[in-house]
């Protein structure tokens, strides 16, 4: 596996770098920048052998790769999990938090991991095998681990909420559709589906639409997606929804907005 790095990433400059390690099912994206430095960022993506488990790739990569063990100013693992919960602050009491996170997550070797969102009134409840969070955490300098839908729902809220309409942000990625519904910055839908062709994107953006009351003539849907993609399911959705925005990314919408790039 090759990851490429720009040859100003060393082990005298790292401490200037926002990085990102963004474990995704069968493979692992690394991205980066410096804050205080416009065109600074970087990203670069492998996939792993299938057949390899997913715990060794990942120490193999750290091996190929000496850039992992630089001393970085901030490393944040981004984890893409369709196992996810968010629990809204009234339901995630401590005396019903252990309740929660054990109905939710029974699978066993897994570590349950939690993280506020007092924006959304919310905590983002989701699991990572222990045996990649223990090497994670030996491996790299005091990680901050987020589920990577996180920073994209406080992205979205930040731009719904001076807008009067109702949104439907959806995100497409590895075969995943994202979901989420805001009115005056107030989450009211969200959820994940598998999407592995334009039907299955069409099928459930119109769904959700109908499903959540939204107005065909007033309110929008911002589409996040790969450009031919979009291209496939552009003219019908049209025919049903007024105003669609789209946005073709080739960076995942999750490190644009854990980094606060443009999106």
């Amino acid at each position: 596996m090759k990851l490429h790095v720009p040859k100003s990433l060393t082990v005298d400059s790292a401490e200037k770098y926002v990085v990102s390690i963004r474990l995704w099912p069968g493979g692992l994206s690394f991205a980066g920048h410096i804050p205080s430095e416009k065109d600074s960022f970087f990203y670069t993506e492998t996939a792993f052998d299938p057949v390899t488990p997913c715990l060794q790739a990942l120490k193999d990569a750290f091996f190929e790769h000496v850039f992992f063990n630089h001393p970085y100013r901030q490393v944040y693992i981004l984890c893409v999990n369709r196992l996810y919960t968010l629990a809204p602050e009234p339901v995630f009491s401590e005396e019903r938090r252990e309740t929660l996170m054990s109905f939710v997550f029974s699978t066993p070797g897994h570590k349950i991991l939690c993280e506020p969102l007092p924006a959304l009134e919310a905590h983002m409840v989701y699991s990572l095998p222990e045996e990649i969070h223990a090497f994670c955490c030996r491996s790299l300098i005091a990680p901050q681990f987020t589920h990577a839908l996180t920073p994209v729902l406080l992205r979205w809220r930040e731009r719904n909420l001076p807008c009067f309409r109702k949104q439907l942000f959806v995100s497409v990625h590895e075969n995943t559709m994202d979901a989420a519904c805001y009115d005056r910055g107030a989450l009211t839908f969200l959820n994940s589906f598998d999407t592995g062709n334009a039907a299955d994107l069409l099928y459930y953006i119109l769904y959700i639409w109908k499903q959540t009351g939204m107005d065909q003539g007033e309110d929008q849907l911002l589409l996040f997606a790969p450009a031919p993609l979009y291209g496939e399911v552009e003219e019908t959705l049209r025919k049903y929804v007024n105003h669609v925005v789209p946005a073709s990314v080739r960076v995942p919408l999750d490190i644009l907005s854990l980094f606060g790039c443009e999106s």
